[in-house]
């Protein structure tokens, strides 16, 4: 498809970052304003579990490949605002349902939108920036950390004030708005490339599986989104069980440094691969493998803290380390497949860090949480700190991939996996 009007290239970024806001605003929503949920609806931990994780996580991860489809052969500009517009409006009526079963009705129609989300956005960035990709969907990713932050924020006080349903309605609605100005503002890219050279699904797959250094860069991905999604989807509600703080106070707080933390371990994973990529081959792995280990070990510092003030400052750098992957999974990614091939390479890549990391994360954190309950605690508090020492030692499991992937690319030739 040919624009009409001149693409922008850093216009374009900036509206899909920001489309990537909304994205995690309603994403992690029910993290957030989980506890007040729970108090009305009746539910367990293992119930919010699935409404964080496997409700979303399934169609998500199901329709994602269909979508990226499309993507590399149809408007990817168009894919984004429909997704962005149908996800918007799920979320909103997640606030207007009566139970269990309606709100994972509505989470599932979260899923569904959002599918079309990050395989076209990342498709249409790797297009227009060849040069600085990890760079450029490190800032992309950027948006994770901006939407955990004000969903965290505006999310507590709102749940706090006005209620967890007015925090959906109010947190969904503007996403329609802006889906309509993606849709009116931006452009297609021109593809050089006749659709008609757009391989098949299981050709991308296999192309895919003969790279080592993507393979193993997937699984370390992959697995550090199972300890992420654990660990976030349950921080405020372990704020607000052990510190006995508010939700609006323990919601802010996390936002705060949630928002710091993996906004700087995402844009720094980004620079830092492309830096020293220019020297070491397998900058990209490495880097990722050191945020693993540093996470690994100081997250189990900050669930040892007494007081809510010395977990946030030292939850801070974990929280950096554990996102530092970002930007160099993706470039990886990116890298690793041609502009009719990336869409689908990024869907992949969702299929396994979502249907395990997101879908069974938050489900296992909120399973164990339930087992280590303890009826001389009340509040549940206890029974989730156990839960979430356990997720946390993926991260180490984690890093042993994102080695095997830095050793995988210093032996293949830079032609054999970078195009």
């Amino acid at each position: 498809m040919t624009a009409r009007h001149p693409v922008r290239p850093k216009l374009t970024l900036a509206l899909l970052t920001l489309v990537y806001v909304v994205n995690f605003v309603d994403r992690q929503l029910v993290g957030i304003v989980g506890q007040p949920m729970k108090a009305e609806l009746g539910l367990s931990d293992t119930q919010l579990g699935l409404l964080g994780g496997v409700a979303f996580a399934l169609f998500y991860t199901v329709l994602g490949l269909p979508i990226a489809r499309m993507a590399d052969r149809r408007s990817r500009v168009g894919i984004v605002a429909i997704s962005l517009a149908l996800w918007s409006a799920m979320t909103a009526l997640c606030g207007l349902a009566g139970g269990f079963g309606q709100l994972l009705v509505a989470r599932i129609g979260v899923g569904v939108g959002e599918a079309g989300c990050a395989p076209a956005s990342q498709s249409l960035i790797a297009d227009l920036f060849p040069e600085r990709r990890a760079t450029a969907l490190s800032i992309l990713s950027l948006g994770i950390p901006a939407g955990m932050l004000i969903g965290a924020v505006a999310g507590g006080w709102l749940g706090q004030t006005l209620g967890w349903r007015a925090a959906f309605l109010a947190l969904g609605l503007p996403g329609v708005l802006l889906a309509a100005v993606v849709g009116l503002v931006l452009r297609e890219p021109e593809r050089t490339d006749p659709v008609s050279d757009t391989p098949r699904f299981v050709d991308v797959a296999r192309m895919l599986l003969r790279r080592p250094a993507f393979v193993h860069m997937a699984a370390g991905a992959t697995l550090a989104s199972f300890a992420g999604y654990g660990l976030t989807s349950f921080a405020v509600p372990l704020i607000v069980r052990h510190f006995e703080l508010p939700l609006g106070i323990a919601a802010t707080g996390y936002g705060l440094v949630a928002g710091i933390g993996i906004g700087v371990g995402i844009g720094g994973g980004g620079w830092l691969a492309d830096r020293l990529g220019r020297n070491r081959k397998g900058a990209p792995g490495y880097v990722a493998a050191g945020g693993m280990i540093v996470a690994a070990l100081l997250f189990q510092v900050a669930l040892s803290q007494s007081s809510a003030i010395a977990f946030a400052a030292a939850s801070l750098i974990p929280l950096l380390g554990a996102h530092l992957y970002f930007g160099p999974t993706y470039g990886v990614t990116a890298d690793s497949a041609g502009p009719r091939e990336r869409a689908t390479a990024v869907a992949i890549l969702l299929m396994a860090m979502n249907a395990i990391g997101l879908g069974l994360g938050p489900l296992a954190v909120g399973a164990f949480s339930d087992h280590f309950a303890s009826t001389g605690d009340p509040s549940g508090a206890t029974g989730l700190i156990h839960a979430l020492r356990l997720d946390i030692l993926v991260y180490f499991w984690a890093a042993l991939h994102f080695l095997l992937a830095a050793r995988a690319m210093e032996r293949d030739q830079p032609q054999s996996w970078a195009r």
